[in-house]
């Protein structure tokens, strides 16, 4: 039911003037000598205590007219009293939200969506799941724009939405989905404004998140419906949001994405191609136990094309994926935001494209084919730089980048872009 229509015109009642003597019940007169004698009042109940009373008649009467007037502006905005609602902003069906948690009564908080054309749009609505009236679980759906992201907050979205447990959606959707995170990205229908040449428009997503973008511990089952509800919750929102947006197109259902690595065995790091990646070794003065498994994402090749325009790689134990991170972002758009997770104190790296690093975060873009192209390589745990030993001030993730970025720039069609870094200790 359209709950844009205006609904029927409110008409006031005539007033009655008949007296009671004249009415005439439709259901026939009443013979006061053959009705039935009134039955014994049954004891006094709290309820008609309290509607003996004038307070209490108004109490009552207060109650009836808020039951009474809920019902009828549920009817009136096209939604029956009581009945399942879809959540944030009409766009997930009471089972598409429902399935995301698991046994639990699901209640909704949204606030307003604005309008495309404001650059300053986000807006969030929370979904939550009760059991025996206590929260137990939480899910926040997001519309914003990733354009305005710089820093720490560009740098917090892409550690958590470009991830190695995210899986490409495919069919055509630019997006990405694990059991925790989704992330869908609006087409440029939706900007109702128009653009000069040469003008980029910000990029805008839809996004869903629940708990720790990267638990320790999520069993392959649990994982596989995650998975799966938040794909298909992220597209429905997606389309959800551009219906109310005007949009053209809608995505379709996602298929089912591969399994979410989740659960399963990881594999054994090859030190001389690393993260599967032709030309990258680990250098020697970091090989051990700590570096030992890779992570992939899921539905990707080391030496084939970049699907969905990501490709992550993390490193470390079998069970603490933690020492480094390698990510090329193909995606001219997702590769804008990547370029501002540094800010200008960052150290500046030379070479064909641009770059900089601080800390165990180094950056680099180049101009390719299809746009600009990111290259990360982010060691979570850098090694403290305020020690003067060589050993702690080595960098793993400077040492790998010039390797990491010539042999995937070509892949990107980026031809061969060289890196240059600070001079390192080598041992």
């Amino acid at each position: 039911m359209n709950t844009n229509s205006e609904g029927p015109e409110d008409h006031e009642a005539p007033e009655d003037h008949e007296s009671p003597k004249d009415h005439k019940d439709p259901d026939g007169p009443h013979d006061p000598a053959t009705a039935a004698p009134p039955s014994e009042p049954g004891p006094p109940g709290r309820l008609r205590r309290t509607a003996r009373s004038r307070g209490g008649i108004a109490v009552v009467g207060a109650l009836v007219g808020a039951l009474l007037g809920t019902g009828f502006m549920s009817w009136r905005a096209g939604d029956l009293p009581f009945a399942p609602r879809d959540m944030c902003w009409g766009a997930l069906s009471p089972d598409v939200a429902e399935a995301l948690f698991t046994d639990t009564d699901v209640r909704s908080d949204e606030l307003p969506l604005r309008r495309a054309t404001q650059d300053s749009m986000h807006t969030e609505c929370s979904m939550q799941g009760f059991g025996s009236d206590e929260l137990e679980s939480e899910v926040t759906a997001s519309v914003r724009t990733l354009g305005e992201l710089k820093g720490a907050q560009a740098w917090d979205w892409t550690r958590q939405y470009l991830s190695s447990r995210m899986t490409p959606l495919g069919d055509g959707i630019t997006g990405m989905a694990s059991s925790q995170r989704a992330w869908v990205a609006l087409p440029t229908s939706c900007h109702e404004r128009s653009y000069e040449p040469g003008e980029k428009p910000p990029l805008r997503v839809v996004t869903l998140a629940s708990g720790a973008s990267d638990p320790d511990s999520v069993n392959e089952v649990d994982a596989r419906r995650g998975l799966d509800a938040m794909s298909r919750a992220v597209v429905r929102l997606a389309n959800g949001v551009m219906d109310r947006y005007g949009c053209e197109g809608r995505y379709p259902d996602p298929p089912k994405l591969p399994g979410p690595p989740e659960g399963k065995s990881v594999k054994a790091l090859d030190n001389e191609r690393l993260c599967g990646v032709h030309g990258v070794e680990l250098p020697g003065w970091a090989r051990g136990e700590d570096v030992s498994a890779a992570r992939t994402t899921p539905g990707t090749k080391p030496d084939g094309p970049v699907t969905g325009g990501v490709r992550s790689c993390d490193v470390g134990r079998p069970f603490a994926l933690n020492r480094i991170r390698l990510t090329t972002v193909a995606d001219p758009q997702l590769a804008d935001v990547v370029s501002r997770v540094l800010g200008d104190r960052a150290d500046p790296l030379g070479g064909d494209g641009k770059g900089a690093h601080a800390g165990g975060l180094a950056v680099y873009t180049a101009d390719c084919q299809r746009g600009r192209a990111a290259f990360v390589a982010w060691e979570p745990n850098p090694a403290d730089e305020t020690d003067d030993t060589a050993r702690d001030r080595r960098s793993l993730a400077l040492t790998v980048l010039p390797s990491y970025v010539k042999t995937e720039a070509k892949r990107a069609g980026c031809g061969e872009v060289n890196v240059n870094v600070p001079n390192l200790p080598t041992t």
